[in-house]
């Protein structure tokens, strides 16, 4: 009887630990499906803001004026508070900020090193990048002049809770 009694707490404690291991597992990729569907989404709508801030056409038109940051900070900066996005930051066709939420940084190279797609290609795209303010999921795209040259580069840096 004392045999019997062990292999059944023996047999209950195997399909315990079974089954704690596969809700475990579930629970896991569930929270890596999840993870990823919201991170997709931020930088879906980081990117959609990136394209809409360079389609403004005051912008556009501020990147041929002599001090080309005096108008486009406004721009950026009502765009990410009016947006919830973490950052909106502009840059010429060099990677030189005209726009940034540290107004000290404006006049400084963009960092990260991924605006070669934007500024060579033309192309526009979500990074996973670490800049100056440290990593961060971001839409960027370029901004084109009347002639489709590419002129300059937004960012966006999107948050959870916004955009």
């Amino acid at each position: 009887m004392r045999r019997r009694i062990r292999l059944q707490t023996r047999l209950i404690l195997w399909v315990t630990a079974l089954l704690t291991s596969v809700v475990g597992m579930m629970g896991f990729l569930f929270y890596g499906i999840l993870v990823s569907a919201v991170e997709e989404q931020i930088g879906k709508r980081a990117l959609s803001l990136a394209k809409t801030v360079a389609a403004d056409p005051e912008l556009r038109e501020a990147f041929s004026r002599e001090e080309p940051w005096r108008q486009i900070q406004p721009i950026a900066e009502r765009a990410r508070i009016n947006s919830g996005a973490e950052f909106v930051v502009v840059g010429n066709e060099h990677g030189v900020r005209y726009s940034h939420p540290i107004p000290e940084r404006i006049g400084k190279e963009m960092v990260g090193g991924d605006n070669g797609p934007v500024l060579l290609q033309g192309k526009s795209f979500i990074s996973r990048a670490v800049g100056s303010l440290g990593p961060s999921l971001r839409g960027k795209t370029p901004v084109f002049d009347d002639e489709g040259r590419v002129i300059g580069i937004v960012s966006v840096r999107g948050s959870p809770g916004a955009i």
